[in-house]
């Protein structure tokens, strides 16, 4: 490895998320050396559910030609089979002629990639050992039961990011719905894999934030607005519909949220809900 003892490690540590950028390596290392790295550094930011992108050549021949090579489909393939978060084009998109042509190769060999049973397989064989958190206890038991149930998505409110982060680590199976009051919190995580971010209407699921405090996480306890979980849950499937996560009133969702509301890190309740809301389950609302 081009790192000296624990650096890696501690790099990752204080970052929010790291790059993969293969042409710098390259310089620095020896060329035979940076597909090793590469999957060194994305080994270690899954291990610490820091969200990780590959980048530099990615589909270089495409910046002329309208279609790649057939290495450089393999090495895009290779980048999601060691678990990056997400692929990145440079040229390709920027100044090529092909730029949409580009856009829509990556994604065709992403989604192939992510259909084929060896990727979740090795997904699963190399997911990072939860840790002895209330956090990871309640994650890991909420992709069970996602799978269980077949619930179309697991939705976690959160206000720093943590509790998707450590979701979308495990790789689970269906997205992660991520519900943040903080507008900075839901544009970080668009760069994590599989989670699709949302940010509420101020006030909207017992968190009141102002558009200011919306970008600043310095202070993030807010103040309570409610302490109606049912308003939670509504809100879950509210965000779940408008991302088209689900399309039938008897989809299920697997909420995960932490009371006291607006405490960072307290993720302590697991809730199943149909996409109908809190009130309904198997086509039966209750009417208050």
């Amino acid at each position: 490895s081009c790192f000296e003892g624990d650096s890696l490690k501690k790099i990752v540590a204080r970052c929010d998320g790291i790059m993969v950028a293969r042409g710098d390596l390259g310089v620095e290392c020896a060329p035979e050396d940076v597909p090793l790295l590469q999957k060194e550094i994305i080994d270690e930011c899954r291990s610490q559910g820091k969200p990780v992108v590959v980048a530099t050549q990615m589909l270089e021949s495409m910046i002329e030609s309208p279609t790649p090579t057939r290495a450089e489909a393999s090495d895009v393939a290779t980048a999601i089979y060691d678990g990056a978060d997400a692929i990145m084009l440079s040229a390709e998109s920027a100044a090529g002629k092909y730029p949409e042509e580009s856009v829509a190769m990556q994604q065709r060999i992403i989604n192939r990639v992510e259909s084929d049973r060896h990727y979740q397989s090795m997904m699963n064989e190399s997911a990072p050992i939860p840790d002895s958190t209330p956090t990871d206890a309640i994650i890991v038991a909420a992709r069970q039961i996602a799978n269980t149930i077949g619930a179309k998505a697991i939705v976690c409110f959160t206000l720093g990011g943590t509790t998707a982060l450590r979701a979308s680590k495990k790789r689970p199976d269906v997205p992660v719905l991520a519900i943040s009051p903080f507008k900075e919190t839901a544009r970080q995580l668009v760069m994590s894999w599989g989670v699709y971010p949302d940010f509420p209407k101020t006030g909207s699921f017992g968190l009141e934030v102002d558009e200011e405090q919306a970008f600043d996480l310095s202070s993030p306890v807010v103040e309570e607005a409610s302490e109606d979980f049912d308003m939670v849950l509504r809100e879950a499937c509210r965000a779940a519909l408008a991302k088209g996560l689900v399309n039938d009133p008897n989809d299920l969702l697997v909420v995960t949220a932490g009371l006291p509301f607006g405490t960072p890190g307290a993720a302590n309740i697991i809730r199943v809900v149909p996409a109908a809301g809190p009130s309904c389950w198997d086509g039966i609302c209750r009417v208050d």
